[in-house]
């Protein structure tokens, strides 16, 4: 006999104790199983089933939703039709919890092999880097008539070797290379005098002992390797699910500005972004599962996906979830995009800095 036979229903729920019609099979207040049947191990085993089987539906549905249906799932959830459907902020966190696992798992070891800090910068190895700088040094200073020709940003140094502030100030002024060269020139410092502080490093390499260089030196001694761009990219990329998970309460104003004349109201167009980056964020673990197969494949998929496939998507997720004409949806489909640029610039701009603080 199942419990939720009548002969087992009551006239008070167990649970709240509200009272009930025999007729009414779940209680109408806390909506737990009108039955006074003891639980046997059979009941047991069916309510967990069932319960998982319910949960399993809801996801089943919001991911064929998403991945059919573009903008819907964000629609029907705002219209009330949230039984059908995985909560989209849950559904969003998992995503991005099981994407950050997959990042791990298929990039693995971000530290390169032949890059142990001992065989990179043994004192041999050294010397022989800052002797050949030092040479080319020379041989420039001898020949005015080279050194003038030559650009200082043609100009390459060994990123292993230990240079002073003076020194990179002087000689190093492409883009962003003279931090890098900061970054590695402390970093190879503290390689070889592991023994020496934070001020004496700074003092002998001739930075000053203020907030800004004791942050670069601490920072510094934390990279794997001398190569800072790769690391970077590598940190960044692996945090990307979290940096955006952060942003998205951001990148969701402007969903508010441009369709601002839908009268729908900021935690609405959060759904639709929640539930536009899950898909983002699916099709990310499935190339990062292909990269195991094949890194060309996986990359040539990701280059048409986010030249093409994106793109489209995103358009037919305005139109369906707005419900607009198609050259109103056009309009502001273009409209979004350097609106779009500019918001994910703030944002990139407030998680780099918190990224940094968390490196």
């Amino acid at each position: 006999m199942s419990r939720k036979d009548i002969k087992y229903r009551g006239t008070q729920c167990i649970n709240c104790e509200t009272s009930l019609d025999i007729s009414e099979k779940y209680c109408h207040h806390c909506g737990q199983l009108n039955s006074t049947k003891k639980i046997t191990i059979n009941d047991f085993i069916e309510e967990f089933f069932s319960n998982f089987y319910a949960y399993d539906s809801r996801l089943r549905n919001s991911i064929l939703s998403i991945f059919t249906k573009p903008g819907v799932l964000a629609k029907e959830y705002n219209e009330g039709k949230r039984h059908t459907y995985a909560n989209p902020f849950r559904l969003f966190l998992s995503v991005s919890i099981i994407l950050f696992i997959t990042f791990n798992v298929t990039e693995g070891d971000m530290t390169p092999s032949s890059d142990s800090a001992k065989e990179e910068l043994n004192n041999e190895q050294l010397k022989e880097e800052i002797k050949k700088d030092s040479t080319a040094l020379k041989l420039l200073n001898a020949n005015p008539a080279i050194k003038n020709k030559l650009l200082k940003d043609q100009i390459e140094y060994s990123k292993d070797s230990i240079y002073t502030k003076n020194f990179i100030d002087q000689n190093i002024n492409r883009n962003l290379d003279p931090l890098v060269y900061y970054i590695t020139s402390l970093r190879n410092f503290h390689l070889k005098y592991p023994k020496k502080s934070d001020a004496q490093i700074l003092k002998e390499l001739g930075f000053e002992n203020n907030f800004t260089y004791n942050t670069i030196c601490k920072k510094a001694k934390l990279f794997k390797s001398n190569n800072i761009y790769e690391e970077l990219f590598d940190y960044f990329y692996q945090k990307l699910p979290f940096f955006i998970f952060l942003s998205l309460p951001i990148l969701t104003l402007m969903f508010w500005i441009v369709f601002y004349s839908k009268k729908i109201n900021y935690t609405e167009h959060l759904v639709f972004a929640y539930t536009f980056f899950t898909f983002i964020f699916l099709c990310m673990m499935i190339f990062n599962l292909i990269s195991l197969i094949s890194e060309t494949l996986s990359n040539f998929i990701t280059g048409i996906s986010f030249a093409f496939l994106f793109p489209l998507y995103f358009y037919k997720s305005l139109r369906n979830f707005y419900e607009q004409s198609r050259w109103i949806t056009i309009i502001k489909f273009i409209l979004l995009n350097p609106l779009f640029f500019l918001f994910l610039s703030i944002c990139a701009l407030v998680m780099m800095l918190l990224g940094i603080i968390l490196f």
